[in-house]
């Protein structure tokens, strides 16, 4: 037995260093579309806190939404709980101490789950999305198209509602295919993820199309998890290594910890996780749609991936590790959904290969010369003023016209610090961020950088006092008001005041691919074949036709509003589509011919 005795002189400077803030620092660098759950608990498995939790989860609600758990997946698709995403954390916050249960979201008007589009599920009688989109050609859902589609075409998403206990009771079930098997999984009231938050639903009103229950979705979750605004924060870049700061409460003893990170990417597939091994499921047949089973992609793979660092509060000192503990459930439910599983030589860990750098274990990258994958570091800081309010901050809606309507420009002056400053903080809203009432800057949304991927803005930090900072953002809609707010944070995690700008976006530019409204909102995108068909016919008859330049115009006038009925009704997508049909065709034809000839 070892024991350590120390003088009282000792125990005056080890008291006066435990009087001082203790910031932890997270450092990792993670793959592409990465989701991700970083939290901290007792040695003794007593569940702490969540430090980090990404939007996909902590903001739109993947883990608790309509649509059956084994439903494909696509890009930003609009239904199907991911139970599979980051079941360790959401096990083990559901069980520490005092938490409470998130209710279960289903859809408005089904008895059973499996529809992939709208038609009859609510469809009809659901508000314009706002962040998901849903293609209606089967090839750009395809997992190969993830990096060349975008929200082409507007979408009414069904808000879903929760499950109620007249639901529970009769018998209310998602189909999922085990084993080749197809059955019907009842489900529970209650469920380990949140709902989304992000201002889905309308207000209760005789007016409302949405179901009252949509409009309370975050008021709930922030009643479940109060926390649930501070620790969410934007998927991050791929492969940029990610330093994520967290001050140690006060309340929290002198003592050792154990950090936790849980990764999980849709579509990590391997030759044991892979697409044919959990495949699309069609069975029970009755309970697929045609939707279900033809659009997207098979998006289980390998499932989640689990990193454990032991850290001690006693001094400063710097803890990590290269391989992981273990990993999640690749279904996400059943007795067994929220262990961690060994290691055991399924999980794909070999990053020096150009083909599987980034999966499986390497979702949290090892790239040279980091001899880590997960490293904590503990620092005792020093006493200092609060890093200053930025100043001169002004934001502007994006020079180029095509993006003018999502993008914007943020510019500001660095303001003083008598720290280093370890990172800005941005968000934005479409309500009030006021610096009176520090909740309306939690409660807004982290800003997003200018691209179609929904990753983090990353502000740079190294600019002196007084020099000027110019980036660009993204995440917005068209014709929108958007407060936008930045502030300093210091290595020790202290953020300073923050200040405040407004920007309203442009309407959308469509340039040369503009005019044609109602096949547009028929097949999805401007971008379609037949979309452009009758573009390149128009564009040829109007300077020769007189008459036809007239309809042209008229069409111009009318053709927004009758898109945008269109757009909201998967039936009229449909009927549309059956009707200018045989147009595409005879344009098809006519075309060539129209030529001009040399």
């Amino acid at each position: 037995m070892v024991s350590t005795i120390l003088s009282v002189g000792d125990v005056a400077v080890r008291a006066e260093a435990l009087a001082l803030p203790r910031a932890v620092q997270f450092r990792f660098t993670p793959t592409g579309r990465a989701q991700i759950a970083l939290w901290i608990e007792k040695t003794d498995g007593t569940f702490m806190g969540t430090v980090l939790l990404t939007q996909a989860v902590g903001l739109y609600g993947i883990g608790n939404r309509p649509g059956a758990s084994q439903m494909n997946s696509g890009f930003r698709w609009p239904y199907g709980r991911r139970l599979d995403v980051l079941p360790v954390w959401a096990h083990r916050r559901a069980a520490a101490p005092g938490a409470s249960q998130f209710k279960q979201v289903i859809f408005q008007h089904r008895t059973f789950e499996g529809c992939a589009s709208n038609a009859g599920c609510g469809g009809s009688d659901s508000s314009i999305e706002s962040y998901f989109c849903l293609s209606f050609k089967p090839e750009t859902t395809r997992q190969a198209a993830l990096d060349a589609v975008s929200c082409a075409s507007v979408f009414s998403s069904d808000k879903g509602r929760f499950l109620t206990a007249a639901d529970v009771v009769s018998g209310y079930a998602e189909p999922i295919e085990l084993v080749g098997a197809g059955m019907m999984r009842a489900l529970e009231p209650t469920s380990l993820y949140p709902p989304r938050r992000d201002g889905a639903g309308c207000a209760s009103s005789a007016s409302c199309i949405d179901h009252p229950d949509a409009a309370t979705y975050a008021s709930h979750v922030r009643e479940v998890m109060p926390d649930i605004d501070t620790v969410t924060r934007a998927t991050p870049p791929a492969d940029q290594e990610q330093s994520i700061p967290f001050t140690i409460p006060d309340s929290w003893v002198d003592t050792d910890y154990v950090a936790w990170v849980e990764v999980n990417v849709e579509g990590d597939h391997n030759a044991l996780f892979s697409a044919e091994a959990y495949r699309t499921p069609e069975l029970p047949p009755e309970a697929w749609d045609s939707w279900a089973i033809g659009f997207g992609y098979p998006y289980r793979g390998q499932p989640s991936v689990v990193f454990r660092v032991p850290f001690s509060l006693v001094a400063s000192s710097t803890f990590a590790t290269v391989d992981p503990t273990g990993f999640g459930d690749v279904n996400g439910f059943g007795p067994r959904a929220g262990e961690l599983r060994p290691m055991d030589g399924s999980i794909t860990n070999d990053p020096d290969r150009s083909e599987t750098a980034g999966s499986g274990a390497d979702r949290l990258r090892l790239i040279a010369p980091r001899d880590y994958r997960f490293q904590v570091n503990v620092e005792f800081c020093q006493t200092q003023a609060l890093p200053e309010m930025p100043v001169a901050l002004t934001t502007t809606v994006d020079s180029d016209e095509k993006h003018s309507h999502e993008f914007g420009r943020l510019q500001f002056v660095v303001p003083m610090s008598e720290g280093s400053i370890d990172h800005y903080e941005v968000r934005y809203s479409k309500t009030a961020i006021v610096p009176e009432d520090p909740m309306t800057f939690d409660r807004a949304l982290p800003a997003l950088a200018a691209e179609t991927d929904s990753v983090a803005l990353s502000v740079p930090t190294g600019g002196k006092p007084g020099s000027k900072v110019d980036v660009r953002f993204g995440g917005m809609g068209p014709l929108t008001k958007y407060w936008i707010a930045v502030r300093a944070v210091d290595a020790c995690n202290l953020p300073g005041p923050f200040a405040v700008s407004t920007l309203t976006t442009t309407r959308i530019k469509f340039t040369q691919l503009s005019g044609c409204f109602v096949a547009t909102a028929a097949y999805g995108s401007a971008l379609e074949p037949e979309v452009g068909v009758l573009r390149t016919l128009r564009d040829a008859v109007r300077p020769r036709s007189p008459l036809f330049a007239a309809a042209t115009d008229l069409y111009y006038r009318s053709g927004p509003a009758a898109a945008a009925i269109i757009a909201r009704s998967d039936e009229a997508r449909m009927l549309v589509r059956a009707l200018i049909g045989p147009i595409v065709e005879l344009a098809r034809g006519a075309v060539p011919l129209m030529a001009p000839k040399d």
